[in-house]
């Protein structure tokens, strides 16, 4: 998974970078100074001395040891001299700077404000942030100290340039990884409720569903309901896996069964005006990844696409194939590893992106859409899927021309097993359980489908109460389910009391979201199985299946 920078790291090299400058400036001003009579400069052929001797000495020395570009410019703007380190900035040679005007690798409006600046800094010297052009045509922004100096007796000045290209990138990824993190806090934060809600959803949705009769027309509309429940849990996970607060189970899969069933999902709800072209030429498309995952990628892009055409309608074309990476091949991507890909292209024939707005798709909450069409999240958690799966994804687009997004995912071994969709019967057992969770709804959700499974069950609300009773006959209950976030004690908290008191009770853990416990905190802890939610009827049986083997085989 490609390693993402924290903000403190970030933070850590924006500052040596600003550092950099700071050295640079207050050797200039030092040499100025007369403050020191030689420079120690570390190089290709180790440490040298140079002994500052005679007026222009100390500036060219200066000027050939220094990292930053450095160069001496009379007062009418004419340049003297410069280092080869100002010389690669520029992308030219010495010779072609040198005998030229600063005038010439400055825009115009910048170049009579610094001018200003340079006749008004007399002994104090003066700095600012500018612009000089590239040999090539291109801009390069400079951080820029200038102080006076005499020269062969002449007046001029002594120019330190510093490349910001770098620094601006850094600023640019803190300012990315600050998001990120918001976005995560946030994640963290909603999560848990959100998925107690949508648990109790698909819950009494599963209990309707097994309640009416084959051949109600309401079974079509309740299996509907349970699918979208199934969608936010699965977009709740992968915002979490985005933000780097959870971890998805990824298993070998096919993408064609998966593009096709996107397609027929999404096929009702695009206008007629709208044609898709489904090209899959890929003699191979396993990868190693989650089916939600996946449904992300392709959901968000085909989503773009509809987007981008709704006006006027056009084509919505996507391609599958395979692409192979060698070692020597020319990649558009510095962290992709040769090998073979599947190439996911999704095309369009819409409206196109401006080139400032198509260097933004990927940062989170930008958005080019008006008030409630859009968050901004769509492409970002493509770009994180994508990137945590150790793939690339690239986007060429033109005002009016469309736009087209090629996504690289790397294959993985044919001989491992795919994932499997038979279906399996539910186990049902006879003991008693104590299902315990604060919220009344889910109280009431887990006792119901419990009883359906053949258990007997006793739920409560307060996790006190639950320590009492268990406390007052702890050969009483067979299994414990307990929620983890509940007032007075958590489920953690309450599973150690439990075992203190009969230590071979099998507890289950669940959760909607919490940062204080995991599935190694909760193993280490004693407990027998740790469950996310929304839960299924069916993940819940084999959960507590489980964990009464365990306790059977003990």
């Amino acid at each position: 998974m490609e390693k993402r920078r924290t903000s403190q790291e970030l933070e850590a090299e924006l500052k040596e970078t600003k550092l950099r400058l700071e050295e640079a400036e207050e050797t200039l001003r030092a040499i100025q100074n007369n403050e020191v009579d030689a420079l120690i400069v570390d190089g290709p052929q180790g440490q040298q001395v140079f002994t500052l001797q005679g007026a222009e000495q100390p500036y060219r020395i200066l000027m050939e040891t220094m990292s930053e570009g450095t160069l001496t410019v009379a007062v009418d703007g004419t340049i003297l001299y410069c280092n080869q380190r100002f010389a690669e900035m520029l992308k030219n040679s010495l010779n072609g700077i040198i005998g030229s005007s600063f005038q010439e690798i400055m825009p115009s409006g910048e170049w009579q404000v610094f001018k200003a600046l340079l006749a008004e800094c007399g002994k104090k010297g003066c700095r600012g942030e500018y612009h000089l052009g590239t040999f090539e045509g291109g801009q390069v922004p400079v951080h820029i100290s200038a102080s006076p100096l005499r020269l062969q007796g002449q007046e001029g000045f002594c120019i330190v340039a510093t490349d910001l290209a770098k620094q601006l990138e850094l600023e640019q990824q803190l300012r990315q990884s600050q998001k990120m993190e918001a976005i995560g806090t946030l994640a963290g934060g909603i999560a848990h409720d959100f998925n107690n809600i949508l648990a109790a959803i698909i819950g009494f949705g599963e209990m309707v569903e097994e309640d009416l009769p084959p051949d109600s027309p309401s079974i079509p509309r309740i299996q509907r309901v349970l699918s979208a429940a199934s969608r936010g849990t699965e977009l709740v996970r992968q915002i979490l896996a985005f933000s780097r607060k959870a971890e998805l189970t990824r298993t070998p899969l096919s993408l064609a069964p998966l593009v096709k069933e996107a397609i027929q999902l999404l096929r009702a709800s695009l206008p007629t005006t709208i044609e898709i072209k489904l090209s899959m030429k890929a003699a191979r498309d396993t990868i190693l990844a989650s089916p939600s995952e996946v449904q992300q990628i392709l959901m968000n892009l085909i989503t773009n696409a509809f987007f981008a055409m709704k006006e006027r309608g056009g084509i919505l074309g996507i391609n599958i194939t395979n692409v192979d990476f060698k070692p020597d091949s020319p990649v558009f991507d510095a962290d992709i590893e040769p090998g073979e890909y599947v190439q996911i292209v999704v095309t369009d024939t819409g409206s196109g992106m401006q080139p400032d707005v198509m260097k933004r798709i990927f940062e989170p909450f930008f958005t080019t859409k008006g008030v409630g069409e859009g968050t901004g999240m769509g492409l970002p958690v493509v770009y994180g899927i994508v990137k945590s799966l150790h793939g690339t994804i690239t986007v060429e687009s033109e005002p009016g021309a469309g736009s087209t997004f090629r996504v690289f995912l790397p294959m993985t071994r044919t001989d491992e097993k795919l994932e499997s969709s038979e279906a399996q019967v539910t186990p049902k057992g006879s003991e008693h359980i104590l299902f315990v969770d604060d919220e009344a709804l889910l109280t009431e959700w887990g006792q119901a489908v419990l009883e359906r499974l053949g258990y007997s069950v006793t739920a409560l609300t307060d996790s006190t109460e639950a320590l009492n009773l268990f406390s007052s006959d702890p050969s009483r209950f067979d299994l414990v389910i307990a929620d983890q976030t509940m007032p007075k004690l958590t489920g953690l908290q309450l599973a150690r009391k439990l075992l203190t008191i009969r230590n071979n009770i099998p507890i289950i853990l669940c959760t909607g979201h919490s940062d204080s416990v995991s599935p190694e905190k909760a193993k280490a802890a004693g407990i027998k199985e740790f469950l996310i939610k929304p839960i299924t009827r069916k993940e819940l049986a084999e959960s507590i299946h489980r964990a009464l083997d365990k306790k059977t085989k003990k």
